[in-house]
């Protein structure tokens, strides 16, 4: 594990997982079926319990050298890296990840984090009185489209019977180039190249990959007309995240 130091909140709540709650300074969720509670100053501790945490935090990565590449790059990314220069990308559960992001379509992190709330108390395993794991596709497999309108996931249920009964696929995306299997993702029902690019970045830690919201248009708009994503290589999925979250916070002045 690499002495680095992790921007938890920026991390947990920036826009690429929805789990997580904060209460009191403590942080909690489930992680892998497992129940994770700490608060910021026993991170370090909660990581040395749990081995699997290290790799869910991403504490191998090569933060220090993306910081110092993206900081050059230009004023704008390295205002950002001072902002949230301790921000990780996780290493998810892909399906967990297409599901989330079949959710965020034409939707708002708020009422994103409210669906998954939603997903997993219905279909997730509890475990404790008031927390459940998000569900597996096998907890889902007999759910229909009129069950997922129930619960509010409105124009997304078709989406959502589809991406379980196909979450077979997610296994070849490890073995293939980032194009074909951008290409693969895209044959589930309400994967476009955003959601596609969001599965391959944050349940595949797919570095090449960059979303583009609404926000992110406007963004290279704004800040980088005339570039795509190939500026930020090596690390594009690092520079979205720190933009998106930057913008959001900071706005787009």
């Amino acid at each position: 594990m690499k002495d680095f130091p992790v921007d938890i909140e920026a991390t947990l709540f920036c826009g690429q997982c929805f789990g997580w709650q904060k209460e009191g300074g403590v942080f909690q969720s489930v992680v892998n079926g497992v129940h994770v509670q700490f608060e910021e100053e026993s991170f370090l501790s909660a990581l040395a319990k749990d081995g699997r945490l290290e790799h869910y935090f991403d504490m191998d990565g090569l933060y220090a050298e993306a910081n110092e590449h993206l900081s050059l790059l230009d004023p704008k990314l390295s205002s950002a890296v001072r902002r949230f220069g301790g921000l990780h990308i996780l290493n998810q559960d892909p399906f967990e990840v297409l599901i989330c992001f079949i959710l965020s379509q034409n939707n708002n992190i708020a009422r994103i984090r409210q669906m998954y709330a939603k997903l997993a108390q219905t279909y997730g395993k509890a475990v404790n009185d008031t927390l459940h794991a998000f569900p597996l596709a096998s907890d889902m497999k007999n759910a229909t489209e009129e069950d997922f309108r129930k619960l509010g996931m409105g124009f997304r249920a078709p989406y959502l019977v589809d991406a379980i009964q196909k979450q077979a696929i997610l296994q070849q995306v490890p073995s293939l180039d980032f194009e074909k299997a951008l290409e693969l993702l895209m044959t589930i029902r309400g994967v476009g190249p955003k959601v596609g690019h969001c599965i391959l970045l944050y349940g595949f830690h797919r570095m090449e990959a960059f979303p583009m919201d609404t926000w992110m248009q406007k963004v290279m708009i704004t800040w980088y007309p005339g570039k795509d994503s190939t500026y930020f290589a090596p690390y594009a999925g690092i520079a979205q995240q720190y933009l998106f979250h930057y913008a959001r916070t900071e706005g787009l002045q």
